[in-house]
């Protein structure tokens, strides 16, 4: 297949950071054939290596505790009708306990993931699923405002370690073209915790009351803190010493039989290929002990991991991400908590499990926006770096941007506006499907972007926005009903529709001059690299 004679003429050192040329030209062949990114070394312990069977294990461990973790983050506003009369809290008290709780998720990520970046992945799993099993059986049997404070704040401390960790265990597992599908599974599966599993509690909680939900979630929590135990492998890989030559060149051969395969595998991106992308090696397989080890310490300065994330949060790619997030968050909270303050008064006079209804409409369209974040974005961007000679550009996947930021503005116009109106509950659902939709694509499209462009900060990248994400949104629980009182629940929608816009938006720019930007700044990012490795 012809290919750009100028990608094949680059050379790996003097691409930026996130530029990969996915080609790899045989002179004997006078042929062009795919590379996976990055390429693996002939060390069987590479999580990059593994077979889809152990991947498939890891990452649904890791997506099963995602549900439980969220869950434990979003079901306590469905509640807030039952919670009144039992804990005798109104509901701006109890909107100052999710506040706690965001105040929690914007500072466990400075304090716990720079152990986890030198000591491994498995034993902040480990130790945040404990605490979240913990914070719910103590949630189940509260009865003070203290209790619900200091429960929320130790649920948000333990949910921050989710998001950012995830982004790392997917760097470590999964190749280039993998990721957005990838994410797209982490993006479903925070909203199927976020709003399917609400729904379900909802239910349960108009039967058997509210504390009986928060039982249940931390039976689940305690199973799962039982399986990360005996079955969650550490993906923090230190490498081997292992010749150059025995380094694999990973090419259509090796992994597809011909480019025309690599379009398909780009379709299906997440079917892991059980193939072993190894050459025979004297590097031996870990042991069951050895994979279940609890810590994979490796030289890294803890004081250096702990300044890094001030320094890497100012990578315009970085940035962009965090406000993206910021705002999309920001406006979940508004709609969950709308939801339970308006839908449970007249005109609608919902119930605890017709307010958890509520969230069926979002997760719907969540899904659809991680189908489109996702394998599509993976399908898109490799058609993109084929007709761009192979070379792969991070920005690539912002081209798919526009269609969410279009979609999140309007739902949430639409949410407001007829909710205010007193519609038919289909109308508002509509419009929380649409933002949900703009929602999950636009987090899985710039996740993915962060991960591409800056794969060796991963970590250090997802605190700062971590960080900037909850930071910006703690203030909204409580800044709620004087804003909807203030404003009217029409022009609070609409202000905030068009603040999602304008900040969707933002990803023009960096279609057109990201490539630059990351060029101009690749010095700088290979330096806090480097300062990421002195010991």
């Amino acid at each position: 297949m012809a290919t750009s004679t100028t990608a094949l003429s680059h050379n790996a050192s003097s691409l930026p950071p996130g530029t990969v040329l996915l080609s790899n030209y045989g002179e004997a062949t006078e042929s062009t054939s795919f590379v996976v990114s990055p390429t693996p070394t002939s060390d069987p312990n590479e999580p990059l290596n593994w077979t889809k069977w152990r991947k498939c294990v890891n990452y649904g461990l890791i997506m099963a505790v995602t549900v439980a973790a969220f869950t434990n983050l979003s079901i306590q506003t469905v509640f807030w009708q039952q919670m009144t009369v039992d804990l005798d809290l109104s509901i701006s008290r109890l909107s100052q306990g999710q506040s706690a709780q965001l105040a929690g998720l914007a500072t466990g990520c400075i304090f716990f993931i720079p152990f986890t970046v030198k000591y491994g992945r498995r034993s902040t799993y480990l130790v945040s699923t404990a605490v979240l099993a913990a914070a719910a059986w103590w949630t189940a049997s509260m009865h003070t405002y203290t209790e619900m404070i200091i429960t929320n704040i130790i649920t948000g401390l333990a949910g921050a370690i989710n998001e950012t960790a995830v982004q790392m265990t997917i760097a470590d597992l999964f190749f280039l073209h993998q990721r957005g599908s990838a994410n797209g599974l982490y993006f479903t599966a925070v909203m199927i915790g976020s709003f399917l599993t609400p729904l379900v509690a909802g239910a349960q909680a108009a039967t058997q009351g509210w504390r009986w939900s928060y039982y249940y979630l931390s039976i689940a929590l305690t199973i799962l803190s039982l399986l990360f135990a005996f079955l969650y492998e550490e993906t923090k890989y230190t490498p081997a010493v292992i010749s150059q030559h025995q380094r694999t060149n990973v090419t259509s051969q090796d992994h597809e039989n011909d480019v025309s395969k690599v379009m398909s595998a780009a379709e299906s991106s997440f079917e892991l290929n059980d193939a072993q992308f190894y050459a025979a090696s004297s590097v031996r397989i870990n042991t069951y002990r050895e994979r279940m080890r609890l810590l994979s310490t490796t030289p890294e300065s803890l004081t250096q991991l702990f300044i890094l994330p001030l320094h890497v949060i100012t990578l315009p790619h970085v940035m962009f991400t965090a406000l993206q997030l910021a705002s999309g968050v920001s406006w979940l909270i508004m709609y969950m908590s709308v939801v339970s303050v308006v839908f449970s008064a007249p005109p609608y006079n919902f119930n605890t499990q017709s307010v958890g209804l509520m969230t069926l409409g979002p997760f719907v369209g969540n899904l659809l926006g991680s189908l489109y974040g996702g394998p599509f974005a993976d399908w898109a961007v490799m058609r993109l770096s084929k007709k761009n000679g192979w070379l792969y550009e991070p920005e690539m996947r912002l081209y798919l941007l526009f269609l969410p930021v279009i979609s999140m503005a309007g739902g949430i116009m639409m949410f407001g506006i007829t909710s205010d109106r007193g519609m038919h509950w289909i109308f508002p659902s509509i419009g929380g499907a649409l933002f949900a939709f703009g929602l999950g694509a636009n987090g899985d499209i710039t996740f993915t972007l962060v991960i591409d462009t800056y794969k060796e900060l991963t970590g250090e990248a997802f605190v700062g926005i971590a960080f900037i994400r909850n930071a910006v949104s703690a203030g909204v629980p409580s800044a709620l009903v004087p804003w909807m009182s203030s404003m009217g629940l029409t022009n609070m929608h609409i202000l905030s529709g068009v603040v999602s816009l304008l900040i969707g938006l933002l990803h023009v720019p960096f279609i057109i001059w990201g490539k630059r930007i990351r060029a101009a700044l690749a010095p700088r990012y290979w330096r806090l690299v480097e300062k990421r490795k002195a010991s």
